[in-house]
């Protein structure tokens, strides 16, 4: 057996917290830091108070730095520290004794309580308590958060009870989950153990109308489950625990409303704004079958996922000919189509309606994964009807959304005849959908081979290269690896296997090398590999790269660029275990 290699880079931003994979973990309700710089320590929450011990410029190496543990040694005479996420509220560790010029504050405090050996801030709604004590050469730290004083302060009392050394073994052993794969470099796969680190710290335990585990997309400054995103976090989660890759899902849809409709993100609460998101349930269950052979799963979702794929049709095709519309929101010139999901694209600079390329072809998909479900089920006239509206949904994207000039498929105008040709990686979902004739595939993947259009060194750009809509902001030029893998798993079914695996190898190539510089997985990329993502613009220029929320920065340790990481890695090898 090989050995288990564990993510072991220090980088700013990431995050650490208690996951719901090993108790209680709620949305609201997790302490969660976000590593720091310069200093051994995070910055806990939104910045609300901060944690110490040393500065980096002390020697330091570390063995592991995980989600919930953190461990290496300090000194010239090296003596080991140690951070772990000991339950939701609190995070405990030890240090050597010479680092005990420990520092926690909270510059924005409503008022600090006197607390013998250790400090203590109160704001309105929340209280952070640390504490630490001398134990021979060593110091004990434990710091937490609650409602009030009374129970952070008891909490970080508990906390410095916890024996650190006896609970990491088990943190430890979380990494013996993490696949082996023989021809992944050392780096590679230490990287798909953050994948795997981040997979499990985006974990969150039942609550409220969420009546089983579920994920967010990363817990600062995403708290909240989104729709597609758990479909991404299924694909991958599935290489972790079957179990929580149905849940991740399901949780998803205990949220339908009465008329069908799914939310585009929910509460504990349920949902409250009137928007969904890009339709891709069907296809999360329809894989996710073909990894379990979890029939009984299927049959629960399945007339959910009518209601919810019913609710589409009715509500966001204004002249019903089987070719969606996003909402657009003029009040948010920054997010105008945040349905799309594709928040600030240049496909939505305009108040035009537009008959979508995206939105149809992933409404065409569920068609033929609905299809698909219903013959699992022995659901004759469904798998029938399904089929059929696929068929015809095909037939109408080819016929309506296809610009013979440019070789490329394009929203449209509702009622009208304007193509939106501005190139964006929504031309290729056909290809995903599997609806392309031969000779369209072969110019789509042209296009993607482009090094003048799509064919950049970490493909794909969301925006061709040439046009004068591309930058470096977002959804207007960055790669997302959502489409990498939409677009990759799109080419395969075309034959395109190739340009399939230069996909592939560009997305792991680009993953390892950031994670090795930052230590963490980013939520999008510079697509010609020369802008730290640190640099790149998220609707608006950076602010202060080292602090997630003075302005929204580029996520770290995000969800669905790691869940789709591993399933590129584990889908290529079980191709070559073939």
């Amino acid at each position: 057996m090989k050995e288990v290699l564990y993510p072991n880079v220090w980088g700013r931003g990431q995050l650490f917290s208690y996951s719901g994979l090993e108790g209680e973990s709620t949305m609201f309700g997790t302490l969660t830091g976000q590593l720091l710089q310069d200093n051994l320590g995070m910055r806990l929450d939104y910045g609300l108070a901060d944690f110490y011990l040393v500065s980096r410029t002390s020697v330091c190496n570390f063995s592991i730095v995980s989600s919930d543990l953190i461990e290496g040694i300090l000194g010239r005479r090296p003596k080991p520290f140690a951070f772990l996420a000991l339950n939701q509220s609190t995070i405990v560790g030890y240090a050597p004794k010479e680092f005990a010029s420990w520092a926690f504050h909270a510059d924005k405090a409503e008022r600090e309580i006197p607390v013998e050996g250790g400090k203590a801030y109160a704001y309105e709604d929340a209280a952070y308590c640390c504490l630490a004590e001398e134990r021979g050469e060593e110091f004990a730290f434990s710091f937490a958060r609650r409602a009030t004083f009374e129970e952070a302060y008891a909490d970080a009392k508990a906390g410095l009870s916890a024996d650190v050394r006896a609970i990491a073994p088990a943190r430890r052993a979380y990494f013996e989950r993490v696949p082996q794969i023989d021809w992944l470099t050392e780096d590679q796969q230490r990287t798909l153990a953050k994948a795997f680190s981040i997979m499990k710290n985006q974990v969150n335990s039942p609550e409220g109308v969420l009546q089983c585990r579920y994920t967010t997309p990363d817990r600062i400054p995403h708290k909240k489950m989104w729709l597609w995103d758990s479909a991404y976090h299924s694909v991958g989660n599935v290489y972790l625990e079957p179990e929580l890759a149905y849940e991740t899902i399901r949780a998803v849809l205990y949220g339908q409303r009465e008329d069908g409709m799914i939310f585009h993100s929910q509460t504990p609460e349920g949902g409250s704004i009137d928007r969904t998101q890009p339709p891709i349930l069907a296809w999360a269950f329809w894989k996710l079958y073909n990894k379990t052979g979890r029939l009984d799963w299927v049959e629960e979702a399945f007339p959910i996922l009518e209601r919810y794929l019913d609710w589409n049709f009715k509500n966001r095709d204004e002249d019903q000919n089987l070719l969606l519309e996003w909402f657009m929101d003029p009040e948010q010139p920054n997010c105008r189509c945040g349905e799309s999901g594709m928040d600030n694209t240049p496909r939505f600079d305009t108040d035009t309606k537009w008959e979508a390329i995206d939105f149809s072809c992933f409404m065409a998909n569920e068609m033929r994964c609905m299809s698909a479900l219903a013959s699992l089920l022995k659901k004759p006239e469904e798998a029938a009807k399904y089929a059929d509206l696929y068929q015809r949904m095909g037939d109408k994207i080819n016929d309506r959304l296809y610009c013979e000039k440019d070789g490329r498929y394009y929203d449209r105008a509702l009622g009208g005849e304007e193509f939106n040709t501005i190139p964006t990686v929504s031309c290729f979902l056909p290809l995903f959908a599997g609806i392309c004739p031969p000779e369209r595939a072969k110019k789509l993947a042209e296009d993607l081979s482009n090094p003048e259009t799509f064919g950049l060194p970490y493909m794909v750009p969301t925006v061709s290269k040439n046009h004068e809509k591309f930058s470096i902001d977002y959804w207007r030029g960055t790669t997302w690896i959502s489409y990498n893998y939409l677009i990759e798993q799109g080419l395969r079914e075309n034959g395109y296997t190739e340009l399939a695996d230069r996909i592939v190898d560009a997305t792991i190539k680009m993953v390892t090398e950031w994670y090795l510089r930052d230590g963490t997985i980013y939520e999008v990329y510079d697509p010609q590999a020369k802008l730290s993502p640190t640099e790149l613009w998220r609707k608006g220029p950076p602010v202060n790269p080292t602090y997630a929320v003075a302005r929204l920065q580029i996520v770290r340790d995000f969800g669905w660029s790691s869940t789709l990481f591993t399933a590129m890695i584990m889908e290529r090898d079980a191709r070559l275990k073939k």
